[in-house]
């Protein structure tokens, strides 16, 4: 599975089970400002409605912990977790194509 069909996957959740968040969310990130609240809501609503998410947080958990570690000792620089991110990656294509 490529990590675009996982990304067709997961917008294709939040089309479904966030829509409304998504769509305030992206408005917001079009124009200049504070998105903290609309990040929450939509951080909120992935976590207890999205199933593919859920099902990735759970069953990647390990992977995930070790990325956002890996951000916040780089400096929230994502070129030094690659190998991270490929884990994570990883770990959801197996997660989503069960």
């Amino acid at each position: 599975m490529s990590s675009g069909v996982l990304d067709q996957i997961l917008l294709e959740d939040l089309a479904r089970y966030c829509p409304q968040q998504f769509l305030s969310f992206h408005q917001c990130m079009s124009k200049p400002g504070d998105c903290d609240v609309e990040q929450a809501q939509l951080v909120g609503c992935i976590k207890t409605k999205a199933p593919s998410f859920q099902k990735i947080q759970s069953f990647c958990a390990g992977k995930l912990q070790a990325y956002d570690a890996c951000l916040r000792t780089n400096g929230m620089n994502p070129d030094r977790c690659k190998s991270d991110l490929g884990e994570l990656r990883d770990c959801a294509f197996g997660c989503v194509k069960q």
